[in-house]
């Protein structure tokens, strides 16, 4: 979470079941307890108490995977993929959302935290639908990065044949295909916290969750106001721009009509 973020963490207008539950940095670290010591991966450093696990890690230059994880947004923990190992604890601890309160030492990369990352993308990827190669964020999707870094080469719980939900192309600026959506909920964070709108939200529990408007309409039909910003923030190709180059070119084509372009003052 940014610094500014922090500042404004308790008086945003999101619901408390969207913020995320910090334990505060101490205002002067080098007062008695305001540092814990922390080993990660037999690198020992002293980072500010509150400090999660991840913070702590890429002070040290390890990158631990993340997908729901947002610098701009505040903590989640849904997504599972930064999950790591500590010393005396009995499950692994998603380390985006992990403050550090005590000394503790961490494993990263043990075979236990490989084989769980994997399986948490191989259960993303059974509930994902569309050819990778044909999607808008071929080769700048954060799933697909995951799935090539552990090396997925089959489903393992299997695929998606089917769409599961209609595209919601009612919007003038954001093209929304949930089929393709991993439930990360940086959208509705980015959208609440962020935007303070609040068009987008998680609905039902279990295996029927998914990320819905209200009522469940079009986004046109509802109060979003094209900002983009969700679009942004998207891991995978579930929110994108709309994209009018097939229209642009009829018109171009059209010897009836006289084309004029005008660059954006943006």
């Amino acid at each position: 979470m940014s610094e500014t973020l922090k500042d404004n963490h308790y008086d945003n207008r999101a619901p408390v079941s969207q913020k995320g539950h910090v334990v505060p940095n101490p205002a002067d670290t080098s007062a008695i307890g305001g540092t814990v010591s922390v080993t990660i991966d037999g690198n020992e450093i002293k980072v500010p108490i509150g400090t999660t696990i991840l913070k702590a890690a890429e002070s040290l230059g390890i990158r631990i995977p993340t997908l729901c994880n947002h610098p701009d947004l505040c903590v989640a923990g849904i997504c599972r993929v930064c999950v790591v190992e500590v010393e005396g604890q009995r499950t692994l601890q998603a380390s985006c959302a992990y403050p550090i309160t005590a000394p503790i030492k961490v494993h990263t990369h043990t075979r236990k935290v490989r084989m769980a990352r994997r399986y948490i993308i191989d259960l993303l990827l059974s509930n994902h639908y569309g050819e990778c190669y044909s999607c808008v964020r071929n080769n700048n999707c954060e799933l697909q990065a995951l799935a090539k870094e552990y090396g997925v080469d089959f489903f393992r719980f299997g695929h998606p044949e089917k769409p599961m939900y209609p595209v919601d192309r009612s919007s003038y600026s954001v093209h929304r295909d949930m089929n393709k959506c991993v439930l990360c909920r940086r959208c509705v964070r980015t959208c609440i916290d962020l935007q303070e709108v609040g068009v987008l939200e998680a609905i039902n529990r279990g295996s029927k969750t998914k990320i819905a408007t209200f009522m469940d309409k079009p986004l046109s039909e509802v109060i979003c106001i094209n900002c983009g910003q969700c679009i942004n923030r998207c891991p995978t190709g579930a929110l994108r721009a709309n994209d009018p180059t097939d229209e642009v070119w009829k018109d171009i084509d059209n010897p009836k009509k006289h084309v004029v372009i005008q660059t954006a003052p943006a």
